[in-house]
């Protein structure tokens, strides 16, 4: 019965071919054993059971119940029927029979009553379960032969029917855990009649039943049915998804399981498809299925579910789904590697055979990284042992709680490692390491995270002698408890250091490799860079000098740890796990991947429950699917705050756990493209926002104490990209200033913040900058102030602090005088007023850092500090000013008491004098009697004690000299109105504000300190002994009382002040110091004082008596004490000699603050330059934006119709036929940079910390010189004049300009004004910028006309482009150039196939241009006479020898041109190509565009016929003779113009023009454009446009007298532009209404451009044009360019020489005859005097002369070598490659090839730790990890490209240079797969790239640009892509399809392979031209020979190219008489050889 049931089920997959032998008729001779008999007979049963099975009808419900039942028992008690069961297909029998027992139809019954039903339901599942329990190949089979879909197919009706529903759920489940026990759940579920609470609440009861998944696959299966289950009160389907959700939480091995075997693309379809309406969907189910997916994705996700997901989260119209972007967030911590997981017995174990003795007898070091989830219960469990056959060596254990303990031979008791155990549910890098040596203490070291942990000492174990060796990772013995996961081991056959452990820690768990790249810190992430940074700095502060750890770690980190692989015993990753396949292979291995030469590969056997897990975390599936770009994507998209920082946080997360994500960051300016992105977001900015920015930068202020600067390249960016976060919210603003602090003074790594971060910034500048700004309100000044002050006092330096904040101050504080001529509006007013406070503030906070006795003497040091002061001080301090410069006085004083003559030296004392008075108030009172008394407050605290004596007498002259102009202006308030202003008055040149009591108030308290002074301080006594000191005082009263005497009504305001005078004045009367003259005059002040009081009391009555001025001076008297004595001192006016001194000292000063300020303002300017500069560079970066949106991007933006140009790259012979994408017009180099972001550097001491400073090349200094002479000069030295600022920034690092020119880039019509600059060691290219003669680099729009004045150009000024370069290395060569007949043009030709054309002012220009490149060609040709095995000859990618010759300008080599044409070396393409590139015609300039001849005259026949003579033009005559009516035209208007004494001319147009070539261009852009520009913006008439080719021979042979025109090279190599493919509308005919679209070609070409191409250069190369193409060489390149006879005279100006354009003065004039050039075009430079020799046409004229045999003509007669070249290989031969030196063939290996022109050099790749290495002579030089390569091919001897298992394409580079090594550099990463890269091609002349993919398409990959360019798609895997390098057509090769495209990627032929052998190989033979082209196959056995042809095309209709099979070659077979498959297939000139799989080479040759 089941024989027929299963027919409908197994037609879904191929049966094993299972067949059971018969039986042995002969019994054997030794009896067997019981065991043995009782297995024979339980196998027996089986058979008999299960044909049984096949026979019973399924009504028969008992019977079958029976058997089921007795498969089930035979299969328990004799597991070894499991194999008989899968090879009688049970597996089969039993789904069927599940298929079966259900439902038949909708509504009907089962076959059997219920109880049965479900009773045999049940075993069937059991017997499913037992079947591949423990058995992997059962399992395997199930899972590929018979497939868990057709056991969904199965259960289907069972579970949509309600009564059996819940129980199949059950029974799943218990098959997915193989465990019955839980079968019932659902159906307990279902009686209690539950709620979602009730189902949770069971569910979690249960949790311990439910254990590990056995079957992840079956989760799947039930996830898919959830929807058929069905809905009623029980709630199956939320308790079927709730208890998956459990059984993802449960454990790790769930966990990783169900997410491998991809359950998340199941969860993220049920809740995002697009199309899914989210309210079908429960919410209790949905929130279920929201936390799984969140849970999956903590593990990762594959690349095609990562794709999905991210294509999902952006919407059609490019808004986020905040939903999905949440559930990325909430994943993106985890980051799990690859891992072994063990749960209880498990083990890998690896045998080492030929052990001689213990393994290591040096010692040794094991080092894994562990991931412990359980602690064993009671035993230990082993975790690396090492065994001899009988014996452990060693055992390394964990004990419960996680501790290790070592077992060793000969040893009782284990040694316990008791201080520390391993750390649950966390990665923990494991290291022991075991020394062997006497001396050596402690023998045995543990190792945590690179932390030395505990060490016992064992002594080693006896070495003896032993078979082989053990090595055990895990425990396979049943006491195995533990449960636990390893990512990596390591044995190394040698003891490590103990800094190598830490080293290799910072690599993380997910490294696999073998330590041998270099450097080691590339696959650091920025946290681990950090971590071993901090850790070198705290070495260095520890020991002051570098210690050999830290010089190990150094060079470990750069140049690698160098641990040779020979020490590496074994290397055990889940890279190198392979799985068992079939019966006779039951066990998986793991491959031990360490790289000894001495031993063959070995693997390791897996051995109990060891499950390998490659989950692939989502930051290494975004870098597959498109790297950082994608995360920084959804950061521009977000429109909300919510999703900013969502974004923000997906896109940090990738770069904080994946060292190629950050690379990948950085190679495309990331961070410069995301600061932009927060620029434009900063209304949405918030507190949430910046902490994800700053925690992922390092700073957490939720744990200010671990801030610590992790991504220095990054906070340099976004960290100090004050303009976000300044105009955020003010949590925002606070939270990014309070940063600082926590960098620089909370954080235990501030030491490192400073010293390895924050020093690199220049930040006081750049905060002071902020501060003069706008960005911050006045309430925030303070906040960055701080911050100013924070990092002064941490990092004190001349250049970076001091300096810039004392030039800040010196700029910003002084004022200008009050009262000024000039009045200030009150909008700048206020804004000097904003500057000067905050300046103030900053004084402040820098005198609050000096009092820091440290800090001061550094500041001492740094600046010539007297003059600084008084610089600071200007002549209008404020009262802050002057107490803060008093204060530090102060300081100063009190750290060099010798400061005051230094100070007295410029005057100082006496500047105080005259300046201080006027600031005087209460602060500036303090500070000047703290430095009289010497009160110093030294680092904020206060002195101990009080004041004995005066410390600094020199301060009293300004103290006194106060309170003579505080009386002063305390008199003169008694001529303020009696109405006080509430605005102040002008009196005495003073603004005095209402308040003056405060005055009188500040006064009084100065009175009665100096009275205070003289009675408790003698040394304060003893300076009036100075008379001066004296006077002053007496002046200071005697004014004050003489104004009170004569305005006595204001005594009543200030009587307590005068007491206080009069006392003071007593006092000092009564001084026995003071001269008597002085007392006197001290005396007659108390007697006025008591005259003005009568005076006041009776004015009229009192005879008041005279008061004596020579005694008191009254106001009238002419010495008051006002700004006018300032004013005198200061203009220098007759006085003292310390005021001469004091005029010249402030003069030198205001002339140093002038000079100040202005650099300040400049540099202020310059970095407002330099931030919109870069600003502008990160919006230039918009290409990876592009590839996110292109064909195959993330999120493709879908259009009808992609635009493409014409690309300005060139193949040989510089012909121009690819195509590009529109918006590529000038891509940006996309490189693999190499940043210092994730350096570890080696710590600096405190001397380095001082002076080091990394600054940008733009960026100033401060110089300061050691001689007080030089001190101003030099600090105050101007900014440098860097001219060259505007440009630098598009330097490539360390790169100085050697040269900048104005130019003119020419591309076709086009000019674009910009800079050429010739760097060191790169050529710039800028459009858009120009140098004035001032030498400033400005904007072309702003640019005065006569610097862009270059004749004959249309100037296209569009602003500043990105740059152009070029490295130095990548020049070809380069050609002298005229434009519009003027010589001051310059071509220069690159290496990658393109070219500049730029114009020079003058010719003077150009030659020094010119001088320059040949001196750079004549260095390099001398090392490449080094370095190249073909030096010296120049080597062009476009060129051959002979052109790369004759670009060069050396006529003789037209000659040998000419000579190998003559010998039909080269093709006639080739020789015309090299005429015109040699007379000056270039495609860069479209009015001296290559000319080629019509040859063609028929287009009208249906078939070309090219043996006929009428089929060709008449090449001995120009395009306007080719009629006798033509002829007669032209002789009449030559001697009509002859008559009248004109030049004579026969045509007034020309062959070729800049019209012409746009004319036939028209549908190709750029060319659409020019014809535009040249027609003034519209196109030309319909039916004037080029739209017929007959039409156009018509008119340019007979028709029209003015059309004389020639072809352009177009018309024989690219059939694209005779399509519109741009779909332009150019009108209609006006003839025929016809709307004008593609070319019409003649009927011979049938409808195909391709074709037209093709006949028509073959009608070039035919015999005919052969011929007679020397007549038409002579008329254009030859002795008849200008011969009347031959009807060949053009206008005069068309030919060189006839016209200098530089000596027309007259603008007008000169434009015209630009004009005229322009209208009559430019006739090629003359090359030959002579008439051009024939061709020589002597034998096959298809073959050069001499040659008999061509591959092409002679397909069939290549016969196979009798023996195999002598370079064969042991494995098969995929590549081979020609040694140009040696002429010989050197085969290769699928993972090798050769470096072309280097055969000493080959890459490898393929091996087990993941890297590509260089060998050179067959050493390994250089090693790449983590380059998982598949495929590689050489675009050249410099370029490398690799196809990659991860789906990206790697470019590389060779780089040589003189005396060193070759060196092999990863420079772009391509991004277009969805799946592994199994072959490429590269051709390097046409700068291609293809690449074929497991994802069935080819892709076209642009070599120069790195970029995406097109793709070709195929239905299956594509196994094999090649390139035609002479032509650029691609073939590519699926299992099902040969496919021919072009370049451009039209599809010429495609060959079904279905019912044909494999192709293995493809390659095109290569001829720089044939007539038939020709693609060689290689398959099993056989090299066809196919073309591409149109034989099969019908009369009338379109051409169908098909392939052409031309012969079939038989190879010879091996040994075995089997033929081999051919692997590899060469052509070298007319010769084949071919590679096979048996390692053999052939050459194929013709005959003799």
């Amino acid at each position: 019965m089941f024989r027929n049931l299963l027919t409908p089920l197994t037609s879904k997959f191929v049966f094993p071919n299972a067949t059971v032998e018969p039986q042995e008729a002969i019994q054997e001779e030794e009896e067997q054993s019981p065991e043995d008999f009782v297995r024979d007979a339980r196998i027996e049963e089986m058979r008999i059971v299960l044909e049984d099975i096949k026979t019973t009808s399924i009504e028969d419900g008992f019977r079958i119940f029976q058997v089921t039942a007795d498969i089930h028992r035979i299969m328990v008690e004799e597991p070894r029927t499991k194999d008989v069961f899968r090879e009688l297909d049970g597996f089969l029998v039993v789904v069927g029979m599940l298929s079966a027992l259900g439902p038949q139809g909708e509504g009907e019954t089962a076959p059997i009553n219920s109880e049965q039903q479900m009773e045999t339901i049940r075993l069937a599942f059991a017997i499913v379960s037992e079947g591949m329990r423990d058995h992997p190949v059962n399992t395997d089979y199930f899972n590929k032969q018979v497939g868990y879909a057709l056991l969904k197919q199965a259960i289907t009706p069972l579970i949509t029917d309600q009564r059996t529903a819940a129980q199949v759920v059950g029974y799943l489940l218990a098959l997915c855990l193989h465990n019955f026990s839980v079968s019932n759940l659902f159906v307990d579920l279902r009686a209690s009649l539950p709620s979602t609470a009730k189902v949770d609440s069971i569910i979690g009861q249960n949790e311990y039943r439910l254990g590990k998944v056995r079957l992840p696959q079956i989760i799947l299966v039930i996830m898919e049915m959830v929807d058929s289950l069905p809905r009623d009160d029980s709630l199956l389907p939320y308790a079927t998804l709730k208890l998956v959700e459990r059984l993802v939480s449960l454990n790790h091995r769930n966990h990783s399981m169900l997410n491998e075997v991809g359950l998340v693309r199941h969860v993220f379809s049920k809740l995002y498809a697009r199309g899914i309406n989210m309210d079908d969907i429960d919410d209790a189910e949905r929130s279920v299925l929201q936390r799984m997916l969140r849970r999956l994705l903590e593990m990762g996700a594959s690349t095609a579910e990562t794709r999905t997901i991210y294509q999902r989260v952006v919407n059609p119209d490019l808004t986020i789904d905040s939903e999905i972007l949440d559930i990325l967030r909430s994943a993106k911590r985890a980051k799990f590697p690859e891992y072994f997981s063990f749960d209880g017995p498990a083990s890998l174990q690896l045998n080492e055979d030929g052990g001689r003795t213990f393994p290591c007898p040096l010692g040794f070091t094991f080092m894994t990284w562990l991931y412990v989830e359980k602690y064993p219960t009671d035993a230990a469990t082993l975790i690396f042992g090492i065994k001899h056959p009988n014996k452990w060596m060693s055992q390394l254990k964990i004990r419960p709680h996680g501790k290790l303990q070592l077992h060793i031979s000969g040893r009782r008791d284990p040694g316990l490692f008791d201080k520390a155990p391993i750390p649950r549910s966390k990665w923990t890098h494991v290291t022991l390491v075991w020394f062997v040596g006497k001396g050596v203490s402690p023998a045995i070291r543990l190792f945590f995270d690179g932390n030395f942990v505990d060490s016992i000492d064992i002594s080693y174990p006896r070495l003896e002698n032993s078979t082989s060796t053990t090595y055990h990772i895990g425990d396979e013995s049943s006491n195995a408890q533990a449960s636990w996961s390893m990512a990596s081991a390591y044995l190394f056959s040698m003891p490590m250091g103990n800094e190598v452990p830490r080293l290799f820690h910072h690599l993380g768990p997910r490294y696999y490799s073998n330590f041998q790249s270099s450097p080691l810190v590339r696959f650091f992430t920025y946290e681990a860079a950090t971590s071993l940074s901090i850790y070198l700095q705290s070495l260095m502060d520890a020991k002051r000098t570098p210690s050999a750890e830290l010089s190990t770690l150094l060079k470990g980190a750069s140049d690698g740890p160098g641990i040779q692989e020979e020490t590496i015993l074994f290397t055990l990753t889940p890279s190198g796990y392979q799985q068992g396949g079939g019966a006779g292979n039951t066990d998986a291995v793991v491959l031990n991947s360490a790289l000894r030469k001495d031993r063959v590969r070995d693997s390791a056997r897996i051995v109990g429950d060891v499950a390998v897990v490659k989950p692939q975390c989502l930051d290494v599936s975004v870098w597959k699917i498109g790297g950082a770009a994608i995360p920084l994507r959804l950061v521009e998209m977000s429109q909300n705050s919510h999703d900013l920082a969502n974004s923000l946080a997906v896109l940090f997360d990738g770069l904080r756990t994946s060292w190629q994500n950050s690379e990948d960051m950085e190679r495309i300016h990331g961070y410069e493209i995301l600061s932009l992105a927060l620029r434009s977001k900063i209304s949405i900015i918030d507190i949430y926002t910046f902490n994800v920015v700053f925690d992922f930068l390092g700073v957490d202020l939720s744990r200010p104490e671990n801030a610590t600067i992790t991504n220095p390249l990054a906070y340099s960016i976004l960290a100090l990209e004050f303009e976000v976060w300044a105009k955020g919210p003010k949590d925002v603003q606070k939270a990014h200033l309070e940063h600082f602090t926590a960098l620089l003074e909370t954080s235990k790594f501030r030491r490192f913040n400073l010293k390895q971060r924050m020093s690199k910034f220049n930040l006081v500048r750049k905060l002071l900058f902020v501060l003069q700004s706008d960005l911050y309100s006045n309430e925030m000044v303070p906040r960055l102030v701080q911050a100013i002050g924070v990092y002064l006092r941490h990092h004190f330096v001349p250049d970076v602090s001091i300096k810039p904040v004392v030039s800040y101050l010196a700029a910003n504080l002084p004022d200008d005088v009050p009262g000024s001529a000039t009045p200030k509006s009150i909008v700048s007013r206020t804004d000097t007023s904003r500057r000067r406070e905050r300046a103030e503030q900053v004084y402040e906070v820098l005198v609050q850092t000096l009092a820091n006795p440290s800090l001061l003497s550094k500041f001492t040091l740094a600046l010539p500090l007297s003059r600084v002061l008084l610089l600071i001080l200007g002549e209008h301090p404020s009262s802050i000013v002057a107490s803060q410069t008093l204060i530090l006085l102060g300081l100063v004083l009190h750290s060099s008491p010798s400061f005051d003559r230094k100070f007295e030296l410029v005057s100082g004392w006496t500047a105080l004098k005259y300046i201080l008075p006027a600031a005087w108030d209460p602060s500036v009172h303090v500070a000047a009697f703290d430095l009289l008394l010497g009160r110093v407050f030294i680092s904020g605290k206060a002195p101990m004690n009080s004041p004995t004596k005066v410390i600094c007498p020199y301060i009293l002259p300004t103290i006194l000299s106060s309170l003579n102009y505080g009386l002063e202006r305390v008199t003169a308030g008694a001529l303020l109105p009696p109405v006080t202003p509430t605005n102040g008055v002008m009196s005495h040149g003073a603004v005095f504000s209402h308040e003056n009591y405060s005055l009188i108030s500040a006064m009084e308290v100065l009175v009665e300190e100096l009275i205070d002074l003289h009675s408790s301080m003698a040394s304060f006594r003893q300076l009036f002994k100075s008379k001066h000191i004296t006077s002053i005082l007496i002046n200071a009263c005697q004014s004050f009382v003489a104004r009170l005497y004569e305005f006595p009504q204001s005594r009543h305001r200030c009587e307590r002040l005068l007491d206080k005078v009069v006392a003071l004045v007593k006092i000092l009367a009564y001084d026995t110091l003071i001269e008597s003259h002085q007392k006197e005059q001290l005396l007659a002040i108390p007697r006025l004082v008591e005259y003005t009081k009568l005076k006041a009391d009776n004015t009229d009555t009192l005879d008041i008596p005279a008061v004596d001025p020579a005694i008191i001076p009254l106001p009238s008297s002419p010495k008051p004490f006002s700004k006018q004595v300032i004013k005198a001192a200061f203009q220098g006016a007759t006085g003292t000699g310390s005021e001469r001194m004091l005029h010249k000292s402030l003069i030198r000063i205001a002339e140093w603050r002038k000079k100040t300020t202005a650099t300040e303002k400049k540099r202020r300017s310059k970095l407002l330059q330099d931030q919109r500069e870069l600003q502008r560079q990160a919006e230039r970066h918009t290409e990876w934006r592009t590839l996110l949106h292109s064909e195959y991007g993330i999120w493709p933006q879908h259009t009808d119709r992609y635009m493409w140009r014409l690309d300005d790259t060139e193949g040989p012979f510089r012909v121009r036929k690819k195509l590009e994408l529109e918006h590529a017009k000038i891509p940006l180099h996309v490189r693999v940079q190499e940043s210092d972001s994730r350096e570890v550097h080696q710590p600096e001491d405190e001397a380095q910390s001082v002076v080091q400073l990394e600054v940008p090349p733009w960026e100033e200094s401060y110089e300061f010189a050691a001689t007080e002479v030089e001190e101003e000069q030099q600090w105050d030295e101007d900014v440098s004049d860097d001219k060259h600022r505007r440009v630098r920034h598009e330097l490539e690092p360390g790169d100085v300009i050697q040269d900048v020119r104005n130019v003119t880039h020419v591309t076709g019509v086009d000019a674009s004004p910009g800079l050429l600059i010739l760097g060191k060691t790169h050529l710039y290219m800028l459009d858009g910028l120009l140098l004035q003669e001032d030498g400033e680099i400005i904007e072309a729009q702003d640019a005065p006309k006569d610097i862009l004045l270059v004749p004959g150009t249309i100037v296209e000024l569009d602003g500043q482009q990105p740059a152009q370069r070029w490295s130095l290395e990548r020049i070809a060569t380069f050609s002298k150039r005229t434009f519009l007949f003027r010589d001051v043009a310059l071509e220069i030709y690159m290496k990658d196939s393109r070219s500049i054309f730029v114009v020079f002012p003058t010719h003077r220009d150009r030659q020094e241009i010119n001088n320059k490149f040949s001196h750079l060609m004549s260095i390099r040709a001398a090392s490449d006479a080094v370095t190249s095995p073909a030096a010296p000859l120049i080597r062009s990618p476009f060129l051959s020898r002979v052109t790369a010759r004759v670009f060069t300008g050396a006529r003789d080599e037209v000659a040998s041109a000419r000579s190998r044409w003559q010998a039909r070396e080269i093709s006639n393409f080739a020789y015309l190509s090299i005429l015109n590139q040699a007379s000056g015609r270039t495609r860069c300039d479209v009015t001296q565009y290559p000319v080629f001849p019509w040859v063609v005259q028929d287009y009208t026949s249906d078939e070309l016929d090219l043996s006929k003579h009428e089929t060709f033009r008449d090449l001995s005559k120009p395009m306007g003779a080719l009629s006798p009516a033509r002829q007669e035209a032209a002789a009449t208007r030559y001697s009509n113009l002859e008559s009248i004494g004109e030049p004579p001319f026969h045509y007034g147009t020309h062959f070729s023009s800049s019209m012409i070539v746009c004319h036939f261009l028209i549908r190709m852009s750029p060319f659409t454009h020019m014809f535009k520009t040249l027609q003034g913006g519209d196109w030309d008439l319909p039916d004037r446009l080029f739209t017929d080719i007959k039409r156009a021979w018509d008119s340019a042979s007979k028709e029209s007298r003015g059309d004389v025109r020639e072809l352009i090279p177009e018309f024989f190599t690219l059939p694209e532009f005779l399509w519109n493919s741009a779909g332009l509308d150019f009108g209609k005919q006006t003839s025929s209404g016809e709307k004008i679209n593609d070319v019409k070609l003649p009927p011979w070409a049938k409808n195909d451009p391709f074709l037209f191409i093709t006949l028509h250069r073959q009608a070039l190369e035919s015999d005919y044009v052969s011929r007679n193409l020397p007549a038409w060489i002579d008329l254009i390149w030859g002795y008849k360019q200008k011969d009347p006879n031959s009807f060949n005279a053009y206008h005069p100006l068309s030919y060189e020489g006839a016209i200098d354009l530089d000596a027309i003065s007259d603008p007008l004039e000169r434009e015209a005859t630009v004009g005229i050039i322009h209208n009559f075009g430019q006739t090629p430079r003359k090359l030959f005097s002579h008439p051009h020799p024939p061709r020589i046409m002597d034998g096959r004229t298809s073959l050069p002369l001499g040659t008999q045999f061509g591959i092409s003509e002679d397909y069939s007669m290549l016969s196979q070598d009798s023996k195999p070249l002598r370079n064969s290989l042991e494995e098969a031969v995929t590549h081979l490659a020609f040694d140009t030196m040696s002429e010989k063939v050197l085969p290769c290996t699928s993972q090798m090839l050769y470096v072309p022109l280097y055969p000493h050099e080959s890459i490898h790749w393929g091996l087990p730790d993941q890297s590509i290495r260089l060998h050179i002579d067959k050493k390994v030089v250089q090693v790449a990890e983590s380059a998982q390569c598949v495929c590689a091919a050489f675009a050249d001897s410099e370029a490398l490209i690799t196809g990659m298992e991860d789906s990206t394409i790697g470019v590389w580079k060779l780089v040589r240079l003189p005396g060193e090594r070759t060196t092999l550099t990863w420079t772009h990463i391509l991004r277009g797969h969805t799946d592994r890269v199994v072959n490429v091609a590269a051709s390097r002349a046409w700068s291609l790239i293809a690449s074929g993919s497991d994802d069935q398409i080819v892709i076209l990959w642009d070599l120069n640009r790195a970029h995406y360019v097109r793709t070709l798609k195929h239905d299956t895997k594509v196994s094999l892509v090649a390139i035609q390098e002479s032509s650029g057509l691609v073939a590519s090769c699926s299992k099902t399809c040969l496919a021919l495209h072009t370049i451009n990627g039209l599809q010429i032929a495609a060959l079904n392979l279905f019912s044909l052998d494999p192709i293995h190989s493809i390659a095109f033979h290569e001829r720089e031209w044939a007539k038939t082209g020709v693609l060689a196959t290689g398959s099993h056995g056989t090299i066809t020979f196919r073309t591409w042809s149109i034989e099969d095309t019908l009369p009338g209709e379109t051409a169908q190219w098909k392939w052409k099979t031309l012969h079939e070659y038989k190879c010879r077979k091996v040994d075995s008489g089997d033929s081999p498959i051919v692997t590899a297939i060469k052509f070298i000139g007319e010769s084949m050889y071919s590679g096979d799989s048996t390692g053999k080479v052939y050459a194929w040759d013709f005959p003799e």
